[in-house]
């Protein structure tokens, strides 16, 4: 019989995509009867009023985590380490590198951690090949650390596996409340064609060659880019330099409007785990045309995937001038979308928290052959 966990959430900045990963998953945590807790960083991309990002079932505590410097990630480590002997979780769950790194130090065998990369660092291309070793070999540090891995995306996965060798590794797919049951909004009014970008402009998402393939659809679409950046990412300049507009970061509300009223969404990402802003374009009915990498290849049509740039602002182009196009687009994610609810990725990290807790301290955690042992049972 399932218990009541503690549950401690720990991420650098609580913005962007994690925001939308751990407030859905906090709130149903809480709502079935759990204590729930987020500890978090401070950065550029981190909402103005976290506690308003969350329900107040859920805890929130802010970290002394504002730069990724030595001396701060050691204070990090220190805070968090002191937070986690105060609240006594049963579960702490690390979300992305940086969390990871932190929280597997200060928190090994203290505490039953699981660790979710939300995309693994080593696989950014835009890094050196000497970088992009140091993060493996970080990343095969906290994969040892911690008691499993959890994978947002089978390619994720499979990197946990190969490249971060874990000795155990679970796959969560991300989820979104828009596509709960009965939640699925109604789609906007669109009288005016509008095709968007989205999130941080960093290498990750390309933004010279997404600004290009923008740019080469102004004349049949407005176009803009949802999102921003922090002083060192250079692709806020680059995108405007396109002509295309930039609206900087926006509160988690608006940008989401902001999305919902595109026709298409541009995710030409260089590396992902799983895209919640393709989820949510998705959940809005609005076209997502995407880069040809396997997180993508996983969630979209095929018809979607795009191998080239050009190919990509031809599909856009037909997107926005064709409806025979867009509605058959459309009915490809309608009938995929329905597997990323809130509610189904809540149910299924329930899960592994349950039984890595119940199994912690017999030294091998089995989650799949719990999950087995649970589906038997009388």
């Amino acid at each position: 019989m399932s218990r009541s966990l503690r549950i401690l959430h720990v991420s650098e900045a609580f913005g962007g995509g994690i925001v939308g990963v751990v407030a859905p998953l906090a709130e149903r945590l809480a709502d079935a009867g759990h204590s729930v807790a987020v500890a978090y960083g401070v950065r550029p991309e981190t909402p103005s009023d976290v506690r308003h990002e969350v329900s107040s079932d859920v805890e929130v505590f802010a970290l002394p985590w504002r730069r990724r410097t030595i001396r701060e990630q050691l204070r990090a480590a220190k805070a968090l380490r002191r937070l986690a002997a105060e609240w006594q979780p049963d579960v702490v769950h690390l979300h992305s590198s940086f969390a990871g790194v932190v929280g597997s130090t200060a928190l090994a065998r203290r505490y039953t951690l699981v660790y979710s990369p939300h995309g693994y660092s080593f696989t950014r291309s835009c890094d050196s090949a000497l970088r992009r070793f140091v993060y493996r070999l970080a990343e095969r540090y906290v994969a040892r650390r911690v008691h499993v891995v959890a994978a947002v995306s089978e390619s994720e996965a499979r990197l946990a596996r190969d490249a971060a060798r874990a000795p155990l590794v679970e796959v969560v797919p991300n989820g979104i409340p828009e596509l709960d049951p009965g939640a699925t909004p109604e789609p906007l009014e669109r009288p005016v064609a509008r095709v968007a970008g989205m999130g941080r402009a960093d290498h990750q998402r390309q933004p010279d060659a997404a600004g290009r393939i923008l740019s080469s659809v102004s004349d049949v679409a407005e176009v803009e880019w949802i999102g921003g950046g922090t002083p060192s990412d250079d692709g806020m300049r680059v995108l405007a330099s396109h002509g295309i507009t930039v609206t900087g970061w926006l509160e988690k509300a608006e940008a989401r409007e902001r999305l919902a009223k595109a026709t298409a969404y541009l995710h030409w990402s260089a590396w992902d785990g799983r895209s919640l802003a393709v989820l949510e374009a998705m959940a809005h009915d609005v076209v997502v045309v995407a880069s040809d990498i396997e997180a993508n290849r996983e969630i979209l049509s095929p018809l979607q995937i795009c191998s080239s740039e050009e190919e990509a602002a031809q599909l856009l182009r037909a997107v926005v001038t064709d409806e025979a196009v867009r509605e058959r687009l459309l009915a490809e994610q309608r009938e995929r979308r329905e597997t990323y609810s809130a509610m189904a990725m809540a149910g299924e990290w329930e899960l592994v928290y349950q039984h890595v807790a119940a199994r912690a301290d017999r030294g091998v955690i089995l989650v799949t052959e719990a999950r087995a042992d649970v589906s038997s049972a009388p």
